[in-house]
This record gives C-alpha cells, structure tokens and sequence, in this order.
C-alpha cells in the first residue's frame, strides 16, 4: 500500500484518501513493531532494517513508523533520531507527497516529545530540541506548501 503514496495520478483529495488508508495501516504496524520490541527484537536492527526499502517514500513512512517505537523506548536520544527523520523527509520532492509525509512525521512524533510534565519530559535545552524539530518541520511544509500553490498557479 506504501508504494501506491508515490502515484502522482490522485486529486490532492483522492490521495488523501488513500493516505488515510496507509496511516491506518500504518497505526497497526507501528503495535506489530513494539510487539516485535517487546519480544526480543532489536528496535536498532528493525530501524536499520527499513532502511534497506527499495524506494524512497515506502522506506521514509516505514522509518518514521520504526522511529516512533524507538523514540518510545529511549534507546536512542530524541535529538539525533528526529533531526534525522527530518533530515531524511528531505528526499521527497513532489510537493503533495512531502506534504503528507511530513504531517505524518509530526503525527506521529508529537506525543513523543520532550516536554515539561509528561512522561517524556526533558531539561530546558531538550525541550528546546523538541521546539526545533516541530519547527524545523513546520518551515519544511511551508516550502512545500509554497510549491503546490505555484504549481496550480501554473496550472490555470
């Protein structure tokens, strides 16, 4: 179902639609991986594991979806995960479909956080991570967005 996301044929509306689809899909991988944690199976090796994908947008939804498991078993600080994960969503080009990866990334990463009063809670400087990831994120769909409206802009 991954690799149908790279179609470029849907309606903006259309590939919502399936992109729905993918992220519940996507909600059940992500229990099936912390299952998989749970009984002995290595988050670093799936992570890694991933990233041998054969295209890009599959392996980038299927990182994000392995990052969050790892980002909520701690074995790896938050700061270097999500500035990869961020780094890594630069590899989408087409504006909708980073869109959409991006919006994922930050759906799945938002209650995983560092953040003062929750179970992921950080110092000053963590939070402040926390703040330049979403923002980091933010600026990245901006860019994106700007794209898609000079797109249509052409279009007319």
């Amino acid at each position: 179902m991954l690799s149908e996301l790279r179609t470029s044929k849907l309606s903006p509306h259309k590939y919502y639609e399936l992109y729905m689809r993918a992220f519940d899909e996507l909600r059940k991988l992500e229990l099936f991986f912390k299952d998989e944690s749970r009984h002995g199976v290595s988050i670093v090796d799936l992570y890694e594991l991933v990233q041998h994908a054969g295209n890009v947008l599959p392996r980038l939804y299927l990182l994000c979806t392995v990052g969050s498991v790892y980002l909520k078993s701690k074995e790896a600080p938050a700061k270097d995960l999500l500035k990869d994960l961020v780094e890594m969503c630069r590899a989408v080009q087409h504006p909708i479909r980073g869109l959409f990866l991006r919006s994922y990334l930050a759906q799945i990463s938002r209650d995983k956080l560092p953040d003062i009063g929750l179970e992921y809670e950080g110092d000053a400087e963590t939070v402040m991570e926390a703040v330049d990831f979403v923002l980091q994120n933010f600026i990245e769909m901006n860019k994106l967005w700007v794209r898609v409206q000079h797109q249509v802009f052409w279009c007319l």
